[in-house]
């Protein structure tokens, strides 16, 4: 046999590799001219914090009154460090108008496909404590 005999079988070999050692036909589905398109659902998610005062007005902190830029960051990372309550606590010894807030409230806002209709849930409660 000659090398380029040889150099040909061994190209034909190595292109029929990996289909002799695949176990299942899932990629042939997946990318095959049938297949459907992949989706993801868009789901938009962010965070806030709302305070409520003695005479029940409610309202969203934002991070000029705070004195923080990167409020947005900080919710995000209590939230999945599952530490809401301690960082609602946090916010009210560095709040400039603590003595107005009866509670805090640590809000996620998710937004399906559907930009129109927010979900809003109240992740975590802190109430202030009465005074003796």
């Amino acid at each position: 046999m000659s090398v380029k005999r040889i150099s040909i079988i061994a190209m034909i070999s190595l292109l029929w590799i990996p289909f002799v050692l695949l176990t299942d036909l899932y990629p042939f589905f997946r990318f095959g001219m049938f297949a459907e398109p992949v989706r993801e659902a868009i789901q938009m998610e962010q965070f806030a914090i709302r305070y409520t005062s003695f005479n029940q007005r409610q309202q969203v902190l934002t991070p000029k009154q705070l004195g923080i830029s990167s409020l947005d960051y900080l919710l995000r990372n209590y939230y999945y460090r599952n530490q809401a309550i301690a960082f609602l606590e946090n916010i009210h010894t560095i709040y400039p108008g603590k003595h107005i807030v009866r509670e805090w409230q640590f809000l996620r806002i998710t937004s399906p496909a559907q930009m129109f209709k927010p979900d809003t849930a109240i992740v975590a409660r802190y109430t202030i404590p009465a005074k003796p």
